[in-house]
């Protein structure tokens, strides 16, 4: 629907030397050469494993685009090694974190001592709805390569990507930064390379573009002006929801490894460039961090596409607020404003459920449809209004 955007990426911000060094550290325990595989779900648009920190064993989101995560709202644990540090998400918004030492990590059989965790609630908006323990991620997966296996449904983790795959191969060259291990590759769009993108296994998103990158192209007249503006996003990272502009821009014609997608509409935004998983769902796709390399052939790329309403809806304080209203839309036209309340969906009543019920149940009621009755209370009074909205057109 008016799908919710959740890439938790998390960058630290270090006050210390002694901090880089601690979150760089831990081993693993699997010896030179090791090999593993496991089921994973994929569901909302994310990789969900079965792993262990600490003894809490559950389902953790497999994201590349963060460091590993314990959810306080598991377990009650006490570390000996702990220290505060700041933190920014994937809108900008900074805040304290306890960053801790893992005693053992356990995934798909493989072992991990002394990893750099953090440690906190459970992030804020839709994230609280999926039942995560927490995250494996960068810096856990920076010790060897792993593989998506969409046919079969498996997560394969190895030493490197020759034992995954048997063979030698150039594919394209990834970049690990030093902060959390985060892979970025290069990519190109209209044919104008645009330098480091980060993959991002934990957006749902297909890609996005940094808005500093769309004035840079704009500038050159590698792309053409939006066709779209919102005054909002659907933005939710570790610390809330997005406050920033947002734009849509169409017939962009992107190369992603030896992949090409063409005539793309993608949306762009504050933070960095990512690549998320409607794209990266459409091919089995290899990463391997100590050799740097990124694997990734689509055969039948289908279309990157945004797909709006024409509003902006974000999960805060457990209801549903409008947070950006695109222009030359019809929802703009009718009168919606930012700060405007969603209570019911196609005769869905928000009153009577949950917002996580709310949440869990809009992708099923909304997916397919090209138009949706939506109830609307407007922010500054208790009157509730029906609007008859179709997806914006291209």
């Amino acid at each position: 629907m008016f799908k919710y955007k959740t890439g938790i990426i998390l960058i630290i911000i270090f006050s210390t030397f002694v901090a880089r060094a601690q979150f760089n550290g831990g081993i693993h325990t699997n010896g030179d050469k090791f090999y593993a595989e496991l089921p994973f779900e994929y569901v909302y648009d994310k990789i969900v494993i079965n792993a262990s920190i600490d003894g809490v064993e559950g389902r953790y989101l497999l994201d590349t685009g963060a460091m590993c995560i314990l959810f306080k709202d598991s377990t009650q644990l006490s570390f000996t090694q702990s220290q505060e540090i700041r933190i920014g998400d994937a809108t900008g918004k900074k805040e304290m974190a306890q960053l801790v030492v893992s005693r053992n990590i356990k995934v798909g059989g493989l072992s991990y001592q002394n990893i750099p965790i953090l440690y906190v609630d459970v992030f804020e908006g839709p994230f609280k709805c999926l039942g995560y323990k927490g995250i494996i991620g960068s810096n856990l997966l920076k010790f060897g390569a792993f593989k998506i296996d969409w046919q079969k449904q498996y997560l394969v983790i190895a030493d490197s990507y020759q034992t995954i795959s048997g063979k030698e191969d150039k594919g394209s060259k990834l970049k690990v930064n030093k902060q959390q291990s985060s892979p970025f590759v290069k990519m190109k769009i209209n044919d104008k390379d645009i330098k480091w993108v980060l993959i991002d296994t934990g957006s749902g998103d297909s890609f996005a573009l940094w808005n500093k990158t769309a004035d840079w192209l704009l500038k050159r007249d590698i792309i053409s002006t939006p066709v779209y503006v919102s005054d909002g996003t659907n933005s939710h990272g570790a610390w809330g929801a997005g406050e920033y502009d947002s734009q849509i821009y169409s017939e962009m014609n992107l190369e992603i490894g030896q992949s090409f997608f063409n005539d793309a509409i993608i949306e762009a935004g504050a933070g960095k460039s990512k690549i998320g998983m409607k794209v990266l769902e459409q091919g089995d796709f290899m990463l391997d961090y100590p050799q740097k390399r990124f694997f990734f052939n689509v055969v039948e790329p289908k279309k990157v596409m945004t797909r709006s309403f024409g509003i902006d809806i974000i999960m805060k304080d457990d209801q549903f607020i409008v947070n950006g209203v695109w222009q030359g839309s019809k929802a703009d036209s009718l009168g919606i404003e930012k700060g405007d309340i969603l209570v019911d969906v196609e005769g869905v009543s928000f009153k009577t459920k949950s917002a996580c019920e709310v949440f869990l149940s809009l992708k099923d009621i909304t997916e397919d449809k090209e138009e949706l009755s939506f109830m609307i209370q407007k922010s500054e009074g208790e009157v509730v209004e029906k609007y008859q909205l179709s997806r914006i057109k291209f």
